[in-house]
């Protein structure tokens, strides 16, 4: 038999994977504008001049500036509750699972994404989307209390204050994406490596 003739027209998947295409090329270019001109000083109009496309464009795949904003938080807050979930589930000793996870976690706050979490205050979004979203950011704070608390009962790790430790972990992340640049001498991953070693150092048992 012949073969089928091929048909010009776009089948349902193909329509939803062009659309995802496109809408990940928004968000990516409302991350960068918001990462270099911050958040007040963008205008939609900026994103869809950068894409080369209309506003009405960017209102169909972004709905307004604030959504955009709030894609951007997630995508970046998901990457980081991926990373800490597989603290949870890693059989390694503490100390191991803390050096792994600081280095993802470096990695995750200094993508595009991530920089956008840090650079831009979340007091830009609606309470009900701002309270959703520091719901995660607990989540991941406890992950990494909780490695702690495992360090120091199977003697991996010295015991410490565990709530005060998490924050200077995650805050001297945090800080390096204010001033971590993609086209600097180190990489992400290089950033992430440095911090976990100097973490994991102090927190060495005597």
């Amino acid at each position: 038999m012949p073969a089928s003739p091929s048909s010009p027209w776009k089948t349902a998947d193909d329509r939803l994977k062009e659309r995802e295409i496109k809408r990940e090329a928004v968000l990516l270019a409302a991350a960068r504008a918001f990462n270099e001109r911050g958040f007040h000083n963008t205008a939609l109009e900026d994103v869809a001049a950068d894409l080369k496309v209309t506003k009405p464009t960017i209102y169909y795949y972004g709905e307004s500036k604030e959504a955009l904003l709030a894609a951007c938080y997630r995508r970046a807050l998901d990457t980081l509750d991926d990373v800490t979930r597989q603290s949870e589930g890693d059989a390694a000793d503490a100390r191991t699972r803390l050096r792994v996870l600081i280095i993802a976690y470096g990695e995750a706050i200094l993508s595009i994404y991530g920089r956008c979490l840090t650079r831009v205050p979340d007091n830009s979004l609606s309470p009900p989307l701002r309270q959703e979203l520091r719901a995660i950011k607990r989540t991941v704070d406890d992950r990494i209390r909780r490695v702690l608390d495992d360090g120091a009962r199977d003697g991996t790790l010295k015991p410490t204050d565990t709530k005060m430790t998490a924050f200077a972990i995650a805050g001297a992340l945090n800080a390096a994406a204010l001033w971590f640049e993609e086209t600097g001498p180190s990489s992400a991953q290089q950033i992430g490596e440095h911090y976990a070693d100097l973490f994991v150092a102090a927190l060495q048992p005597a």
